[in-house]
């Protein structure tokens, strides 16, 4: 990340009311210093004029790079032009040690005060916007300090996820052990808001040690294997209310009577070379960036990034991006453009050497950390170097197809696996439509998929999208539709034989 200028800013040392005002939340002149907080001066919007504050610094590599402040003892926040995009209290960590990630900057002086080190605070929050316990793909952009402490986070040995009990908190919960790898995450509960709710509770004989506790008793995210049925609840209640489909559409009424988007799946896809199969998840993939605001890392063998890119333009504007007719205009080019740069990475293939499943894994890792991704594509899988040593193609294929597993439940990523047919078997001017058993490896394909896909042409502008497999009922069911391509726009639309 480019340098950031650092930001003019009065600042007085605290005077005995600041450390009154901390006092009563616990907070001693010691921990105070320790991480620099100073008087201001400043204006806050919500009372309407200037006031008596306490500035929290944040710092990257020694330099300040923000502050936001709290005004007391009328109570309102504020910041300097930019915000923060670093944990507060990064500065300090030592990287060989666990590493404590709470919600806010009093609950890291809190956790300090107690006598923990490795704290740091998000610097904005839990995410204002929270659908069904996790945060929504809109609220991506208010995760940057992860990217920004990637180097931290990587060599710390584990984290420990101690936000607010609340929903927002348990979401914000959800969403960093996504980024940072839930294998490397512990969550700590408490009987409180927050941790600074433990330590002014003066009903506790020693709360800096049941504090202690909180964050020593981390139980791993998520405890492998176990869950309690209550964890389930909202989604009963879901399925019970709205039947099969919990998943995100497709943008297809049609499809989405037999399948649907799931965070945290695995979906194969095969049909015969030019059937349309990846113009399809391209189009699958842009719906669900317009309707739910998702982000994707595209690892494709078979396509330039440039030329990619301008497919995903087109479909996003309906318009053809070369000469022709109906081609979009600069205006409508500039800002196509900038919704694609928004919303998709692009795993680069043209390495000399193969293409590994770690090499491509590790990439998407770093997507996910950096933008947020919820979505994967992988296409095709026959590009991938298979470690083949001393066992079969199709040991190989599950062994790899387990891995992709691990990653996408680890990070709440849906992937997508496109895999050619093995073999074509012609009858006539007919092909057989392939399933998951038509695929090199076929058990493994059929195994170890949540859904599969098929996308067959069939004469005229008609492609049959048929569901051979489907785990969950929720998401799916087996089954098959019809959809129109337009070579023109190269896009899919329902036809009146899908009802």
């Amino acid at each position: 990340m480019s340098a950031v200028p650092s930001p003019v800013v009065t600042q007085t040392k605290l005077s005995q009311h600041h450390y009154d005002y901390l006092k009563q939340r616990g907070i001693s002149p010691d921990t105070a210093d320790k991480m620099k907080l100073f008087a201001s001066q400043k204006f806050f919007s919500k009372l309407g004029r200037n006031a008596d504050c306490i500035g929290f610094p944040y710092y990257r590599k020694g330099a300040l790079v923000s502050v936001k402040y709290r005004s007391f003892p009328d109570k309102d926040f504020t910041q300097e032009s930019g915000g923060a995009h670093d944990f507060f209290g990064i500065e300090s960590v030592d990287p060989s040690k666990p590493l404590i990630i709470v919600e806010g900057e009093l609950d890291q002086l809190t956790a300090i005060e107690a006598g923990l080190d490795n704290v740091v605070s998000v610097p904005s929050g839990a995410p204002i916007k929270v659908a069904d316990g996790k945060v929504l793909p809109s609220e991506d952009k208010r995760f940057s300090y992860v990217w920004n402490a990637r180097e931290v986070l990587e060599a710390v040995p584990y984290v420990v996820l101690a936000t607010d009990q609340d929903i927002p908190g348990q979401a914000l919960a959800e969403e960093l052990a996504r980024r940072i790898g839930k294998e490397k995450c512990r969550v700590a509960k408490f009987d409180k808001k927050d941790l600074n709710e433990i330590l002014t509770d003066p009903s506790r004989n020693d709360p800096s040690r049941d504090i202690k506790e909180a964050i020593e008793s981390a139980a791993p995210y998520p405890i492998a294997g176990i869950s309690e049925a209550a964890s389930f609840a909202e989604r009963l209640n879901d399925l019970y209310a709205k039947g099969t489909g919990k998943g995100h559409s497709t943008g297809y009424e049609s499809v989405d009577q037999i399948y649907t988007v799931a965070p945290g799946q695995l979906t194969v896809v095969t049909g015969y070379p030019s059937s349309g199969k990846s113009n399809f998840i391209d189009q699958v993939m842009v719906n669900l960036a317009r309707g739910v605001d998702w982000k994707f890392a595209v690892c494709s063998f078979e396509n330039q990034p440039d030329i990619h890119i301008s497919r995903l333009m087109e479909i996003y504007t309906g318009k053809r991006f070369f000469e022709g007719k109906d081609r979009m205009t600069e205006a409508e080019r500039d800002r196509a453009f900038k919704w694609v740069n928004e919303h998709f990475l692009f795993i680069d293939t043209n390495g000399e050497e193969p293409s590994t499943l770690d090499s491509i894994l590790e990439r998407a890792r770093v997507a996910v950390k950096r933008m947020g991704v919820r979505g994967l594509i992988i296409d095709p899988y026959n590009y991938i170097d298979l470690d083949r040593l001393n066992t079969t193609e199709t040991d190989a294929i599950s062994k790899m197809l387990s891995r992709v597993q691990a990653f996408i439940k680890s990070h709440d990523v849906h992937c997508w696996f496109i895999a050619h047919p093995a073999k074509i078997n012609r009858s006539g001017v007919e092909q057989p439509r392939p399933d998951g058993m038509s695929i090199s490896g076929s058990m493994a394909w059929w195994a170890k998929t949540d859904c599969g896909l098929t996308v067959h042409r069939r004469e005229g502008k008609e492609v049959e999208i048929a569901v051979w497999k489907c785990r969950y009922r929720w998401v799916g069911t087996q089954g098959e539709t019809m959809l129109e391509y337009s070579k023109t726009a190269g896009t899919y639309s329902e036809t009146m034989d899908a009802f």
